[in-house]
């Protein structure tokens, strides 16, 4: 009965009581639109038509323009996915240490002795990365003592962000030299969580196998 009046006392004077529950939920809705959103790899695929029908089973991947996070992400998951289809792959760095000088007629050589078949250059192009403000939550809380009703409230600025990258990506064959296959794509993601160079190294890489694959290049 006390807190009945108590509830009716403090409800009198415009202060709204709210659950223990629901100031958490509220307090996490925020958060959730932040972080949620997904990344997404766009490409176009433009094959040589003398290699339609070539397959590969040992590349060489380079990455030059990259940073040096990107680059390392966007190689371990490109080279993870291509041993899952029984492919070899050869980082340049690994095969041409980057303390080394090689002139042009070396570096054949070099791939030649070491029987690889395909090299494969991913090109960084432009992009873009974003932050909106979209407003701003108020969170409120009240406390009763008796005839005493005291509150207090506090407001979270929220944000909305979004990245775009995009990217040239270069098959050469060894055995003619000539491009075996380019391709043009673009990442993008909203989202906090989804904006970061983990998730559009993966969501590159991804993409890139699976063209491959489509196309007969690899298994």
């Amino acid at each position: 009965m006390r807190l009945r009046l108590h509830l009716v006392a403090a409800r009198a004077v415009g202060v709204k009581i709210l659950p223990e529950i629901s100031m958490k939920s509220l307090f996490l809705i925020p958060l959730v639109l932040l972080i949620t959103g997904c990344a997404t790899t766009k490409m176009q695929t433009h094959i040589d038509p003398e290699h339609r029908d070539r397959t590969y089973s040992k590349i060489l991947v380079d990455a030059p323009n990259a940073n040096f996070e990107f680059k390392n992400l966007m190689i371990t998951e490109l080279c993870s996915g291509l041993r899952e289809r029984s492919v070899e792959c050869i980082t340049k760095d690994e095969l041409f240490p980057p303390t080394r000088e090689y002139s042009e007629p070396r570096i054949f050589e070099i791939i030649d002795q070491n029987g690889i078949d395909g090299w494969l250059i991913v090109g960084i192009g432009s992009g873009a990365t974003n932050s909106q403000y979209t407003g701003s939550q108020t969170f409120g809380s009240a406390t009763v003592y008796g005839n005493t009703v005291s509150g207090s409230a506090n407001s979270m600025a929220m944000y909305s962000f979004s990245r775009q990258q995009g990217y040239a990506i270069t098959m050469f064959d060894m055995d003619t030299n000539h491009k075996a296959f380019i391709m043009e794509a673009s990442t993008s993601a909203s989202g906090l969580a989804n904006i970061t160079n983990s998730v559009f190294a993966e969501s590159l890489a991804n993409k890139i196998i699976n063209e491959m694959s489509a196309a007969g290049f690899i298994e």
